[in-house]
């Protein structure tokens, strides 16, 4: 994977605070351009116990270079013992949008996606 791919964070949170604490973090730090939040419902395995639990989900906007900053700053932030932190990587995104979500990041003025 190109390491200027344009990727989607997709991490998940207890609440709606913690989501927007650390989104406001990672976009201070120019490591993720925005997020965006939606309430899912979980339905896992923990300790041997069946939970289903509402959490936040959050999808946010970078770049491959960014990943391994990402992964530390939201381990360091978040409450859960193993948090879920997934990227996947944008095929497809309209010019203009990536422009300013480069410029977002710090990295204006670069070539980097083709």
């Amino acid at each position: 994977m190109n390491t200027h791919q344009p990727i989607i964070v997709m991490v998940s949170f207890p609440n709606r605070e913690i989501a927007l604490e650390i989104a406001k973090e990672l976009i201070e730090k120019r490591l993720i351009a925005c997020a965006q939040f939606s309430v899912i419902e979980s339905l896992y395995r923990w300790q041997n116990q069946l939970e289903n639990s509402q959490e936040v989900m959050m999808h946010a906007k970078s770049i491959q270079t960014y990943w391994a900053a990402i992964q530390v700053c939201v381990k360091q932030l978040h409450p859960y013992e193993i948090p879920e932190i997934a990227i996947t990587p944008i095929l497809e995104i309209d010019n203009t949008y990536l422009h300013w979500m480069l410029e977002e990041l710090g990295q204006s003025g670069q070539q980097l996606y083709v």
